[in-house]
């Protein structure tokens, strides 16, 4: 259930960086993050209205856990600027490929607080074709 999940987690972030970068060639990078964000929190505030969702107590969540607002933030804006001169699937090849070393890095070291899945070296076969497929993407 949950591959499934993910798979249309891609799907999605695909499509959303895809309009997004087109809102970017309309407004501007930081605008469209503006946008995007407002359009967010309205979506969002009007899921909570609907399911009656109780107050957030904001004294009481560690300043760290507000970390991932700022993160989303510079990752759009840095989507936003790449998208027009790279490409939307360059862009997203080498974001995974991102993901996936840090990812891989928390996994490996249990970083905040996670399971400790340590590395495999079978994972280099992988990281390999990807690799090579991304350098095909920028020189062909």
């Amino acid at each position: 259930m949950y591959k499934g999940l993910a798979l249309k987690t891609g799907v999605l972030l695909a499509m959303m960086l895809f309009f997004n970068g087109m809102l970017t060639s309309i407004t501007g990078a930081y605008s469209s993050n503006l946008i995007f964000h407002l359009v967010g929190f309205l979506f969002i505030l009007a899921i909570c209205i609907v399911r009656k969702e109780k107050g957030l107590h904001f004294k009481e969540i560690p300043m760290v856990f507000f970390l991932p607002g700022v993160l989303s933030v510079l990752t759009i804006v840095l989507n936003n600027m790449c998208i027009p001169k790279l490409g939307i699937t360059l862009t997203i090849g080498i974001s995974l490929f991102g993901q996936l070393i840090i990812s891989n890095l928390i996994d490996h070291f249990g970083l905040f607080e996670m399971k400790v899945n340590k590395f495999k070296k079978e994972k280099l076969i992988g990281f390999s074709i990807i690799l090579v497929g991304i350098f095909a993407m920028i020189w062909l």
